[in-house]
């Protein structure tokens, strides 16, 4: 899908340059239309993300962008526009902010633009670009999907070069779509005017000519010319440090599902702790954790033979490790082990102190 919407995009940039050529066939507009000009517009928006990227108590955000267009006729242009979106993710298990860069080139189909009210709707392609930090790795994440563009809009001239615009869009994706609503303030270049007022010439008045002066001849002197000099040769740029290795993060702690989360004598976790499982999940498929190995560690308490123990841990990784299985996650990138009882973090002379006890901890093994 890159392949095919990066050369989307690069035609995006220079659409603007190709169009001028087309317009110098198309005879500038006389009607008071939009026809060979050039539209510039600038607008705050608000933006309810895509679940690719988002879960449903997180998925408002707001952001602003910046669109660039040709009209060719007076019913057809071509626009190129950018958005950014940026949320707080507040009550998820993303950590904020999470940023949305979104692209796009579409082909604009409008009503008569010599009017002041000026409908239109728009269908095209692009990109989304997201960028988010992650609490449990407190590491910055993206994740990159093409979109097609579809949204309507209108448009109000309030003056010869200047409109009110407000459009309303869908970016749609595999993981769902994405709504935009925006609205803002368009300028507008070249092209004949929409307007031509009349304006009396002031009458035409003679202009006496200037008396002519023969200058006077002046001795012309020879001055040697000195040949240039030659600069300095400019020494070679000292060549650029080693880049650092990257530091090692084995052993990070990715997931901790605690006592509470975890039944007393099953295998199986509990329903709260599933939105953590999707999460990590969520993290594992991402560009930048496809390559990312994990252990699944269970702890017990002290209730039981410590074989039996052992044995009942174990069952809670591999339960563990089917769900992540489930999700689309390689089983050579997880591992299982358990420990029973023997690593306690609490006294387990207490009902709290083995809730405590009863975990499951989910590291980074490369």
């Amino acid at each position: 899908m890159r392949r095919l919407v990066l050369p989307l995009l690069l035609s995006a940039l220079v659409a603007p340059s190709s169009v001028i050529v087309a317009q110098s066939i198309i005879p500038a507009a006389s009607d008071g239309s939009l026809a060979g000009t050039k539209e510039v517009d600038f607008s705050l928006t608000g933006r309810v993300l895509s679940t690719a990227y988002s879960v449903a108590d997180g998925r408002s955000a707001i952001g602003g962008g910046i669109s660039g267009a040709t009209h060719i006729t007076n019913h057809f242009a071509i626009q190129g526009a950018l958005g950014v979106a940026y949320s707080q993710q507040e009550g998820t298990y993303y950590k904020p902010p999470l940023y949305v860069f979104t692209p796009t080139l579409s082909l604009l189909l409008q009503g008569s633009t010599a009017k002041e009210f000026q409908p239109y709707a728009l269908a095209g392609g692009g990109y989304e670009f997201v960028r988010y930090t992650h609490p449990r790795c407190d590491c910055n994440q993206s994740r990159s999907l093409g979109i097609a563009n579809l949204g309507v809009g209108v448009r109000k001239m309030i003056g010869d070069r200047k409109a009110f615009r407000f459009e309303a869009s869908s970016q749609i994706a595999s993981g769902g779509p994405a709504f935009s609503i925006g609205m803002g303030i368009s300028l507008f270049t070249g092209g004949a005017p929409r307007f031509v007022k009349s304006e009396p010439r002031p009458p035409q008045r003679p202009r006496p000519e200037p008396p002519v002066t023969t200058p006077s001849r002046m001795p012309v002197k020879t001055v040697p010319v000195s040949p240039p000099t030659q600069p300095a040769p400019t020494p070679a740029p000292a060549p650029a440090p080693a880049p650092p290795p990257a530091s090692n993060l084995a052993g990070t702690v990715l997931l901790t599902i605690d006592g509470t989360q975890v039944d007393f004598n099953k295998p199986a976790w509990r329903d709260d702790a599933e939105p953590l499982l999707d999460g990590l999940a969520v993290d594992l498929t991402s560009d930048a954790g496809e390559k990312i190995k994990i252990n699944i560690e269970a702890h017990t308490d002290n209730v039981g033979s410590r074989s039996g123990n052992i044995a009942i841990g174990l069952d809670r990784a591999k339960a563990v490790r089917e769900f992540l299985i489930n999700q689309g996650i390689l089983a050579d990138r997880i591992t299982v082990s358990s420990a029973g009882g023997d690593n306690p973090i609490a006294p387990n002379n207490t009902a709290l102190g083995r809730q405590k006890n009863r975990r499951i901890i989910i590291r980074r093994t490369n």
